[in-house]
């Protein structure tokens, strides 16, 4: 493995250049940068759509990756702010502590997955499964999203501005998601609620940071029904749904 050299004391942004450098080699020298030169900034070029980039950092610092990430990216910080300038593989953000991560382009499936805090703004669309088993946090998708987003939700919030395939919401516990678009089927135990003032109060600060051009009263509400909270053996026929 090539051996890096990080100076002391930083008063630029730095650079890693992926092109010859394998993903732990890139994860060691992100990680030496922040811990150890103080870097408070680092640029990412050349990700090359590699896996598990930028993954398992505590820190209060930014990331900013100039190209595609694989897999996973971004996934298990705390405080961290990422940027990708790219598409994103499945799993992004995944089981992120707080911080932020951005992704301007599309995300794979399992965007956000199991988050419990932080957001997630994704500029384009995402695949299945987009916010599974969320435990907190924001995940914010411009576009439209893939079937059973949201599915098994447990707290958290999730903002769709475009359309949401089969299942939205399926078996989630709590938690919120409010869609702009169309949606093909709701899941089971999801249920539409009426919009009200601490929701529009919510959906203006979970926009404002992003240039979405959604307004809040474009969006429907979908929460759990809650019927599924405790098995009953008079509704056998959601149960099979669920399971």
């Amino acid at each position: 493995m090539a051996q890096l050299t990080v100076p002391s004391d930083l008063g630029f942004s730095p650079v890693v250049d992926c092109s010859e450098l394998t993903t732990r080699e890139i994860n060691l020298a992100v990680r030496e940068l922040i811990e150890k030169a103080g870097a408070t900034e680092v640029v990412i070029r050349n990700p090359a759509a590699r896996h598990n980039l930028g993954v398992a950092i505590k820190a209060e610092a930014e990331l900013r990756f100039e190209g595609p990430v694989g897999w996973y990216a971004a996934g298990m910080n705390c405080g961290l702010s990422v940027t990708v300038r790219g598409n994103c593989g499945w799993g992004v953000a995944e089981c992120m502590m707080s911080g932020r991560v951005a992704v301007y382009g599309h995300a794979g499936s399992s965007t956000a997955a199991s988050i419990r805090g932080g957001s997630v703004y994704v500029d384009g669309d995402a695949g299945a499964r987009a916010g599974i088993a969320m435990k907190g946090g924001l995940l914010v998708v411009r576009g439209s999203v893939g079937y059973m987003t949201g599915f098994m939700m447990q707290r958290g919030t999730i903002v769709v501005g475009g359309d949401a395939a089969d299942g939205l919401g399926d078996s989630m516990y709590e938690g919120t998601i409010y869609i702009a678009g169309e949606i093909e089927s709701l899941g089971a135990d999801a249920v539409e609620k009426d919009l009200n003032d601490d929701d529009v109060a919510a959906l203006c600060a979970a926009l404002t940071p992003w240039d979405t051009g959604l307004e809040p009263k474009q969006f429907r509400k979908i929460e759990s029904g809650r019927k599924l909270w405790n098995f009953s053996a008079h509704e056998p026929e959601m149960w099979k749904v669920a399971l």
